[in-house]
């Protein structure tokens, strides 16, 4: 039921009765709070019966007895919780400035190893940064007004209610004091998408291609998953885990001592009798495996039967083959530990590796120390993927429940270590994008992060909410799979950013 807008000539509200639009005669004299509407007693009886509604008087009164504890409460917590958020959003333009600060430092960095030449190049970037942060920043610097207007006006209606509220008619106060509600319940939101989240990349010096040379400026949020397929395999972990195509994968969990190819949909469609901790298709299609019981690298070879066949590539005796990955000059790469000293604690006579080889074995390359030549790079590699800068990413476990992401040049030397800091993290397996992004999974923290190529944390990929205890991920152009702890595959459309 909607009442009548009047107006006062002489400027104040004059009390008189207002006669319900649907019954006849009969004044408007209760409220429903449900409806937020002045009815009819009648109204409230029919249309109203199973609703909050009280007459106007009663509920006016209500009000009037707690309205100066109302409006101090409004004036002391409200008011102080806009206040911080307006003091929020200062800070976050601050924390935007500085991000932005830091990613053309590292663009400065980047730029000074190259000619002089590149200095228009450089500009567009900087621009790109510049124009992002003043987008942001406006964004933010809009909200921020708009939490001022919304303070302003809350404490001219508190006032106003303060000073007339005693001789305002019920119905107007009613109003206003519902109005003055909606008012301070109304969110501005001046955190969503004001982040600085554009990042610069830096590229390889070549000459050639002097675009490359500056990088890459991109956006984080735009780099999205979204899960398209899932299927159960048992209740175990799927300890390995490696996409063929987009379609099927290869995958093995610590029950049965086999790898099974499955398709998307969670349908068996081939087994082989080996026990692994490590899978890689090669760009012809070739499976080779980390075969742990027999310490070889071996090969699958797929047939017409339901049972594949397990053939011996080369041996890596007396060494224990891990994770393992293809290269980008053909050949693999694979961790390499003894089986004779403690897990986590190597000693003076301890083997803990990566190996580059051929697909015959012939050794090309091993990282164990770093270039002193004594320390080593490793308490135990679990994971090995190799980025398209032909970096190579590690996942050393330094016990039971912690891990780090050791990222090597492909000349062996360390260049950088995830996380920095000394955290608790344990990460279970790495993959690397197109645009030479770097995807962790966290398993104990239920958590995928993305990585830029050099180490820096971007931000969560995944979290909780989309996987339970990641255990295994294959990335196949843009299908991530991710196994977990429970016997899970989900299977993500991933969706890599475009250059800005």
């Amino acid at each position: 039921m909607t009442d009548k807008k009047e107006e006062y000539p002489l400027g104040t509200p004059q009390e008189h009765a207002l006669i319900c639009e649907k019954h006849d005669l009969m004044p408007i004299d209760v409220t429903c709070e449900d409806c937020e509407e002045f009815i009819c007693s009648k109204c409230a009886k029919d249309d109203h019966k199973d609703h909050n509604w009280d007459t106007i008087s009663t509920a006016a009164t209500i009000r009037t007895r707690g309205l100066l504890k109302a409006m101090t409460k409004i004036e002391e917590k409200d008011i102080q919780q806009i206040n911080e958020h307006i003091q929020k959003a200062s800070q976050q333009m601050e924390e935007n400035k500085k991000r932005y600060e830091s990613e053309v430092s590292k663009l400065q960095k980047h730029y000074d190893a190259i000619v002089e030449t590149l200095d228009k190049i450089k500009k567009k970037h900087e621009k790109i940064l510049r124009d992002s942060l003043e987008r942001k920043n406006a964004d933010v610097s809009k909200a921020k007004s708009s939490l001022e207007e919304k303070r302003k006006k809350v404490l001219q209606r508190v006032k106003s209610m303060k000073e007339k509220g005693s001789s305002m008619t019920d119905i107007i106060l009613i109003k206003t004091h519902r109005e003055l509600t909606k008012l301070i319940s109304t969110e501005v939101d001046y955190k969503q998408k004001s982040d600085f989240s554009l990042r610069y990349e830096g590229g390889d010096i070549n000459k050639a291609m002097l675009e490359s040379m500056m990088g890459q400026t991109f956006d984080a949020e735009q780099i999205t998953v979204t899960e398209t397929d899932s299927f159960q395999w048992g209740e175990k972990s799927i300890l390995v885990l490696e996409a063929m195509n987009e379609y099927r994968c290869l995958l093995s969990n610590n029950k049965f001592q086999n790898v099974v190819q499955v398709s998307k949909s969670g349908k068996k469609e081939k087994q082989f009798s080996v026990d692994v901790y490590g899978v890689c298709v090669t760009d012809n299609n070739d499976v080779y495996v980390s075969d742990m019981k027999n310490m070889s690298i071996s090969r699958l070879s797929s047939s017409l039967f339901p049972s594949g066949s397990v053939s011996t590539a080369f041996s890596t005796d007396p060494l224990q083959p891990v994770g393992i990955c293809k290269t980008m000059d053909g050949g693999l790469l694979f961790a390499l530990g003894d089986t004779e000293s403690d897990y986590f604690q190597p000693n003076s006579d301890s083997r803990r590796l990566v190996r580059h080889a051929t697909l015959t074995g012939d050794v090309i390359h091993e990282y164990e120390y770093q270039e002193d030549g004594q320390t080593r790079l490793f308490t135990m590699p679990s994971r090995v993927t190799q980025n398209s800068n032909t970096d190579i990413c590690v996942i050393n476990e330094t016990s039971n429940t912690t891990s780090e992401l050791l990222i090597l040049s492909f000349s062996g030397s360390v260049k950088s270590v995830y996380p920095k800091q000394e955290h608790r993290h344990h990460f279970s397996d790495v993959v690397c994008d197109s645009y030479r992004n770097i995807i962790v999974s966290e398993k104990q923290k239920s958590s995928v992060h993305l990585l830029s190529s050099d180490g820096e944390f971007m931000r969560y990929l995944l979290t909780e909410k989309q996987v339970n205890n990641p255990q295994s991920m294959s990335l196949k152009k843009s299908t991530l799979w991710i196994g977990d702890t429970h016997g899970r595959v989900k299977v993500f459309q991933y969706n890599p950013y475009t250059k800005v």
